[in-house]
């Protein structure tokens, strides 16, 4: 998230106390972010919006018995992780009842801004995309997470910390072991 959510810019708190704005103004702020966070957790594209519209909604409902303790940042991503594993319970559930289930679609990696790049680097970098993703979706659950969190989502590890319920010194370990596994997974796949 881009934009610092905490003490008198709290969206949750201002909303508790009748003020819409601030949590109006993080909503179309912040959609980019939890958009992209759902993106690389692999969510197909028709459910990233359902998911962040269930995120927003369930931070809105919250608003009346919202505690501020902490960075609001990390309140927000916790909940659009609950979403998610709430999400995947759900998947999970219906792949049991039915034969056969969709396979979620890979998303791009955004180009980055700057100068257009040349179609033949445009397809070099959606195969290096689809290679990264690959390799961050077979990482364990634990390093994906921290790795998400830490490095795609650039938050403080003190922030993942509190998030994930794990010591600050955890997280640095899972997000060192998942670069060394994605590292020597994209090494493999390149065949070197």
């Amino acid at each position: 998230m881009r934009e610092r959510w905490d003490g008198k810019r709290d969206p949750l708190a201002a909303l508790a106390v009748g003020r819409p704005e601030l949590f109006e103004e993080f909503v179309t702020t912040e959609v980019g972010s939890l958009l992209g966070f759902f993106r690389r957790l692999g969510a197909g594209p028709g459910e990233v919006e359902d998911l962040v519209q269930e995120t927003v909604l369930k931070l809105f409902r919250g608003a009346q018995n919202y505690q501020p303790s902490g960075r609001f940042e990390a309140y927000a991503f916790r909940a659009a992780r609950n979403v998610w594993i709430d999400s995947r319970r759900r998947a999970a559930v219906r792949e049991r009842t039915t034969p056969e289930s969709e396979e979620a679609v890979l998303p791009l990696v955004e180009d980055a801004p700057g100068r257009e790049p040349e179609p033949f680097e445009e397809l070099q970098l959606e195969e290096r995309s689809k290679a990264l993703y690959a390799a961050v979706r077979r990482l364990d659950a634990i390093h994906r997470e921290a790795f998400e969190l830490g490095v795609m989502q650039g938050l403080p590890y003190i922030e993942v910390s509190e998030l994930l319920g794990v010591p600050v010194g955890t997280i640095k370990s899972r997000v060192y072991n998942a670069v060394q596994r994605l590292r020597e997974d994209l090494h493999r796949e390149r065949g070197l």
